[in-house]
């Protein structure tokens, strides 16, 4: 298949730290290449990919920066980008083009005569409910319980997240909940919606010391002055910053288990199954698809409060950390993935075929 991977381009494919979509992306352009496809790659020019890469823009700019020319809107770039894609396709380029740059993408998508499948990563709004009633072609969700969420015209059945498994090397140390040099962790960005503050009042009431790691954007400053850096003490709650590569996977590894206490309805939560491949478990609330992604008792614990989080959190013993590498080999690797995003392709072409015919 000649495909066209169109991705955003607020951060770089792969990103440097923070970004599950452009690492989704990366993921699934590369093993699409190794698997013989001819797939292009519409992302920020300093990407880094198996497949022949376009750009319309030397470096990614997220939302909130100001580049060296003055442009403000990091929309335009996005907007930009996907118009590249679709120009090509319109000279015959593609057999497909897969959408991950969200409503830019599904507007342009709108007059293309190349079949395009949108992968969902963000939630549904329904303000934007013009934008799906022109969208003529395919679209999937990453979980469930996001699937829910979306309209039913043109949905293919939701495909998980996967990640290199292999890539990520467990740490096989005896754990002993007790032991005063472990910790928890949190991993993500510091918005009220993630929950850091509620992960410090979790590992408070356990008596045990958290780290917190993730990225402070500005608006969520106000919260994160109030709500978090009061209990940042440098020894029981601390926090080393924005974190990537090897780093990350050596964090996520060391810990004891992730704490996961979203309020608000995350689309997958990528972070879940990079603890999983390291033999961590998660404590997770019950939102969204933690559901889905935690084997509740086997793989860490779905609670539905911090106070059920920190009981969650004596009872860490009872969870086989060799049984949380083996769930994301079999359910969250790259091939899995990949398998499943093949057959929604061949779905897609299958179906455009039929409706040309």
């Amino acid at each position: 298949m000649r495909i066209a991977q169109l991705a955003p381009t607020f951060e770089r494919v792969p990103p440097r730290t923070y970004g599950g979509t452009e690492l989704i992306v990366g993921l699934v352009t590369d093993e699409l290449v190794r698997r013989g496809h001819d797939v292009t790659l519409f992302a920020s020019g300093d990407s880094r990919t198996a497949a022949r890469l376009r750009s319309v823009t030397p470096e990614p700019i997220r939302y909130g920066s100001r580049t060296d020319d003055d442009l403000t809107h990091a929309e335009y770039l996005q907007l930009a980008n996907a118009q590249a894609c679709f120009l090509a396709a319109a000279e015959g380029e593609f057999d497909l083009i897969h959408n991950h740059a969200g409503v830019e993408g599904m507007v342009l998508a709108a007059t293309s005569r190349t079949p395009v499948v949108s992968t969902m990563h963000n939630p549904f709004t329904a303000r934007i409910q013009s934008i799906w009633d022109a969208y003529p072609w395919f679209h999937h969700a990453v979980s469930a319980a996001s699937a829910a969420t979306f309209p039913t015209r043109g949905a293919l059945p939701p495909i998980h997240h996967g990640i290199d498994v292999d890539a990520v090397e467990p740490d096989r140390r005896p754990r002993d909940i007790h032991d005063p040099h472990g910790y928890l962790l949190f991993l993500g960005r510091f918005s009220a919606a993630k929950g850091a503050d509620r992960a410090i009042q979790a590992a408070r009431r356990s008596g045990r010391r958290l780290i917190l790691a993730g990225k402070i954007d500005p608006h969520d400053i106000t919260h994160v002055r109030s709500a978090v850096e009061p209990w940042i003490d440098g020894d029981h709650i601390r926090t080393v910053g924005e974190v990537g590569g090897e780093t990350k996977r050596a964090l996520i590894a060391g810990a004891d288990a992730l704490l996961f206490p979203i309020e608000w309805d995350e689309p997958f939560g990528l972070v879940m199954i990079e603890a999983l491949a390291a033999g961590t478990p998660v404590i997770g609330f019950r939102r969204a698809s933690v559901p889905e992604v935690i084997e509740d008792g086997r793989t860490g614990f779905v609670v539905d409060d911090v106070d059920e989080m920190a009981a969650a959190i004596g009872r860490l013993a009872d969870i086989d950390r060799a049984a949380c590498r083996r769930a994301a080999e079999k359910r969250f690797s790259v091939g899995r993935m990949v398998d499943d995003v093949e057959a929604m392709f061949r779905s897609v072409l299958d179906r455009a075929a039929v409706v040309a015919g």
